[in-house]
Order: C-alpha cells, then structure tokens, then sequence
C-alpha cells in the first residue's frame, strides 16, 4: 500500500514538473539584450535599434522593435538613459511584455552617429561658387574661419546663394545651405574680401580744362576697382576725343564725370531742323546759334520763318524740334 502511495505521488511530480518546466519555457519564449552602449541614426530611435531581440516569434518581434524610445541628440552628442526609464518608455508602448526574458543594463548611453564637415571645406566650397560668379582678375579671401559641423549619415550637398549680391568695397556673405541625403540640415554663413582688379584709364601728364583725350596723355594701369568711385573707363574707345571739364594731375583715374561730352555742333553751322506732330515730319533748315553735344539743347533759327526755337542736338548735323 505504501508503496502504490508513493508510485503515485511520484507520479504527480513527475507531470506537475514536466508541467511547469514547459510553462516556464514558454513564459521565457522571446529574450531581449540591451548593451550599455548604443550607436543611432535618424530622428528618433526605437527598440530594434537598440537591443537584440531573439526568439521564434517574429510577429511579436517585430511589434518589439518599433516601440518608440525617444528622440536621438545631435549628431556626435549622447546623453543617458537609467535603465528604470528605459522600461518605463518600454511599458507605455502597452506591447504584450509577458514571456520576455529582459537584460537591461544599469543605464544606457545612447549617442547620435555623425560624420564631420571641417571649416575649411565650408571655405573652399564657398570660394569655388565665387570663382564661377566672377569673371577677371580676382583675390577673394575669407574673413573669418567658420566652425566645424556635425551632421547625420548620408551623401552631403551644398546648395549656395549671395543674399545681397556681389561687393568689392565690402564684405560678400555666401550662404550655405547644408544638405544630407536631400534634406536640409544646417546653414552657414560665410564671409569674404574680394578684390577685383582691371586696367583703368589715367592721366599720365596734367591735362588742362576743355583739353580733349587722346591716346598719348593717358595711360591704362592695374586697380583695385573695390577702391575706386564709379564711372572709371577701361576701353579707351569710350573717352577718346571727350574734354575734361577741369584741370587734372597725372596719375588720376579719369571717370565720366571728369568729361564733357564731344561737341558735335558749332555755333553757326547749318543743321537739319526735324519735328513730329503726330503721324506727320517736318523738315528744314537751320542755323546753330549755340555749341552744342549729343542730347543737349541749343537755340537754332529757323532759316524760312527767321524765328528762334529750342533744339535737342541728335547728331552732327540734326537737331530734333518739339511741337
């Protein structure tokens, strides 16, 4: 009797052990290992990024990876999570947590993956675009050495722009728009000296007042234009002939300011007198009562009515009439 009571207890154990030996099996079905260290990318991470998830569960699996962790700091930066924290963002994804086998470190250091764009590369990029803006002689030199920047994983772009335009008596911003896999990331701002230098127009003797130009008292000699006023000539074409309204030292840059305009008529001179009136042209002849250059305005007598009317001078024997 004795021993059929303890054949079927035995018995009992033997099923209750085969029993819960299973049920803890499967209780522990899915594990999940957390290193105390981990690498990441984009703009937040998940669990599957992370952790290594094992298990034949794939479904679940995949449930477990995209539960949400939080945001990733700036490329190259970390910060820590306590591993209480961590579960706690765990449980909130209300995901089926059962049958889990977790190894969770103390605390988790989580840091943002990054690649470096130097400074100088900034520079250079900047200089190549101001190099295919300018045509010429030209120095340019950045005025500041800008920082290095940090910016995710991905194939970088740069995409530039001059908000206010080219300068040579002050600084040229160049704007940087900093692109990785297409999308904007970071702008910079660059600032450079640039110096255009071109052969201008000078007095090489002194030049009296009404004295026209020509080719011997003037000379072409290399400048800075960024220092220069605006009007100065580089093709002599353009002044040859035209008096200097006043005296000039040599060594000045002769600019249109400095020159009146060829005179094209004399006082005297038989003109053309043209005037429109609507779809009709007058024309007749003249005398010149006053010197007069392109554009400008003279008395003219009108040689059939003897009568004197004001005259803007077109060419060297035209003047145009205002009716």
């Amino acid at each position: 009797m004795k021993t059929n009571l303890y054949r079927l207890i035995m018995v009992i154990l033997c099923v209750a052990g085969i029993f819960f030996t299973g049920q803890s099996v499967r209780a522990q079905e899915l594990t999940v290992r957390i290193p105390q260290e981990a690498a990441i990318t984009g703009q937040y991470f998940t669990l599957g990024d992370i952790a290594s998830i094992n298990g034949d569960d794939t479904e679940r699996i995949d449930s477990l990876r995209h539960i949400r962790l939080g945001h990733t700091p700036r490329p190259g930066q970390s910060y820590v999570l306590a591993g209480d924290i961590l579960m706690a963002r765990i449980r909130a994804a209300h995901v089926d947590l059962s049958g889990i086998a977790w190894q969770l470190p103390p605390q988790l250091k989580v840091t943002a993956l990054a690649q470096s764009i130097s400074g100088q590369q900034l520079v250079e990029q900047a200089k190549q675009y101001l190099r295919a803006c300018l045509t010429g002689e030209v120095m340019i030199t950045s005025a500041g050495q800008p920082q290095d920047i940090q910016v995710p994983p991905g194939e970088i772009a740069f995409n530039m722009a001059l908000p206010y335009g080219i300068r040579y008596n002050a600084p040229t911003n160049v704007s940087i728009d900093v692109q990785v896999a297409g999308r904007s990331f970071s702008t910079a701002m660059l600032r450079f000296d640039i110096k255009k230098y071109q052969q201008v127009a000078i007095a090489n003797r002194l030049l009296n007042a009404n004295e026209p130009i020509t080719a011997d008292n003037i000379i072409f000699e290399r400048r800075d234009i960024g220092r220069l006023v605006p009007g100065y000539f580089t093709e002599v074409d353009k002044i040859l002939g035209l008096p200097v309204k006043r005296q000039l030292a040599p060594g000045v840059v002769i600019t249109e300011n400095m020159l009146g305009q060829t005179v094209l008529i004399r006082r005297g001179k038989p003109v053309t007198i043209t005037a429109k009136n609507g779809g009709i042209e007058v024309i007749v002849s003249g005398t010149a009562l006053q010197d007069g250059s392109k554009g400008e305005f003279i008395r003219v007598k009108n040689i059939n009515s003897q009568k004197v009317i004001i005259c803007q001078v077109i060419d060297d024997t035209t003047v145009r009439a205002n009716i």
